[in-house]
Order: structure tokens, then C-alpha cells, then sequence
């Protein structure tokens, strides 16, 4: 049977996904962000493609690999160590769906901290700005995918769309209060307990050092060590928005010591 007759494209669904079936079976979806499609499989990564109906066959050739919507992903390979504090309380699903390095742990912060101010709860790790992204509705318990690109708002607006949020979240004129009863609850300081790591990092300084030894961790290929680092960026905490804007600086500060260096 041909790949084409295999698989059926169902109608666009209001955030620009396709429900695709294969052999009559859910097996994913399909979309297209910035000129590119992507075939999305529940419970793992989107696979680019150049056009819609190459984007279903991926998802065909992954049913014929034995993967299925949810379920583990075969591993040809040793699982990764990191994936060992995934099932921790705090670790769970936080760390980035893409490559462990200092940018990409920054922009998960930020993205995780601006979510918290949204109403949103991530349930996965940041995927990068472009690609869903699964996390709850802190208004009425819904979940989903979203597009970290959509809730950021769009030229530096701000503005998170769409303004319903999902359908059948409370009505738009509640929005406001239900967010305004969640911004009570946050803080700028950190009031977590001292785990054995210690506190999490508030100022530009302690972003910094964490930071090196983050750095430091990933150049001796000691993943471990540096997602065990990393837990002091991304745990959930009421202070979420000041770490976020002190890492950045930290970052950027790391940034141009690295190039001054090059330099002499």
C-alpha cells in the first residue's frame, strides 16, 4: 500500500493543526510554522518536512517503526543520564526538549517565569519558541499545546494570543481578576526551603557562578552535574520573574567575558 493511501489529513483545528490518521488510526498531527511543515507525534519530538504530505508520511514512518501516540520511544541507544532525575518531584518536565547548553536553560527560564505571570503551567520541557508546547491553564485546569512564539506576544507587543486562551477557558472579561488573584501569590524573593543544592540564585552574581559551573559541567561532558545545576534555574518558584531577569543579565555578562578573553 502506498504511504499516500495510508494516511488521511483531517481539517485544521483553530491553533493551525492538522489530526492526522494512519491505517485508521490517531497517530498525530501536522502543521506549518515559518514557511516549513512539522509532523508531531504525542510524546515526541516534531519532525520538520518541506510540505504537508511529506510531514504525514513521517508520521507513517514512525507508526511502521513502532512508535505509537504517548508510549516510549524505542531507545537504540544508553537513555540519557539526565533522564534519570526526570522522575523527581522538581525535575520532572523541566529540562529543555533541546540541547543542554546556558542559552538554552536562560530562554527556558525566562519562557517558564512569563508563563507563571500568564496563568500557564509547563508540563514539558521548553521545546524552543516554534514548536508546541505542553502545559495547563492555571484558570481552569485545561491542557494542551501552546506556542511559547504565540504567548509572547508578537514584535516585542507582549500581548498573549489568543485572547481566549483555549476553548472553553473562562470567559475573556474574568481573565484579568484570575490573574491578578494568581500575581498575588508571587514574590521577589525566594522563599523555598534550602535544598541540598542551596537557594535559588536572585541576583546577577549568584546567576553568574551558577552559570560557570554550568558551563564548566558541560565542557567536561558531565550532563549530569550540570542538569543537577540546572534545577536551581528552572524549579518552580515564587520569585521565578527576578531569577529570570537576573539570569538573563548573568548570561550576557558571561557572554562578553568569553569574548573579551578571545580577544587578548
Amino acid at each position: 500500500m502506498e504511504q499516500q493511501q495510508r494516511y488521511i489529513i483531517g481539517k485544521r483545528d483553530e491553533e493551525g493543526f492538522y489530526p492526522v490518521m494512519v491505517d485508521k488510526i490517531p497517530a498525530g498531527t501536522v502543521h506549518r510554522r515559518h514557511g516549513s511543515w512539522y509532523a508531531t507525534m504525542p510524546g515526541y519530538p516534531a519532525q520538520r518536512a518541506d510540505d504537508r504530505h511529506q510531514a504525514a508520511a513521517r508520521l507513517v514512518t514512525l507508526i511502521d517503526q513502532n512508535y505509537r501516540p504517548t508510549g516510549p520511544a524505542p531507545a537504540p541507544h544508553p537513555a540519557n543520564p539526565i533522564d534519570g532525575l526526570r522522575g523527581t518531584r522538581s525535575f520532572s518536565h523541566l529540562v529543555p526538549q533541546l540541547r543542554l547548553s546556558l542559552a538554552n536553560l536562560v530562554r527556558a527560564a525566562e519562557a517558564m517565569a512569563r508563563l507563571a505571570e500568564l496563568g500557564w503551567t509547563p508540563l514539558e520541557g521548553y521545546p524552543g519558541a516554534d514548536q508546541p508546547w505542553l502545559m495547563a491553564c492555571d484558570l481552569c485546569g485545561w491542557k494542551g499545546r501552546r506556542f511559547w512564539s504565540h504567548l509572547r506576544g508578537r514584535n516585542g507587543d507582549g500581548i498573549p494570543r489568543p485572547l481566549g486562551r483555549h476553548p472553553g477557558c473562562k470567559p475573556v472579561t474574568e481573565h484579568a481578576q484570575a490573574l491578578n488573584d494568581l500575581a498575588a501569590q508571587r514574590t521577589t524573593t525566594c522563599p523555598c526551603p534550602r535544598f541540598p543544592y542551596g537557594k535559588h540564585p536572585m541576583d546577577a552574581d549568584a546567576c553568574t557562578s551558577l552559570l560557570v559551573l554550568i558551563q564548566n559541567a558541560l565542557n567536561s561532558k558531565a550532563d549530569m552535574a550540570a542538569a543537577i545545576y540546572a534545577r536551581k534555574i528552572l524549579e518552580p518558584c515564587p520569585a521565578a520573574t527576578r531569577r529570570a531577569t537576573a539570569l538573563r543579565t548573568a548570561y550576557e555578562r558571561h557572554v562578553q567575558a568569553l569574548k573579551a578573553g578571545k580577544r587578548q
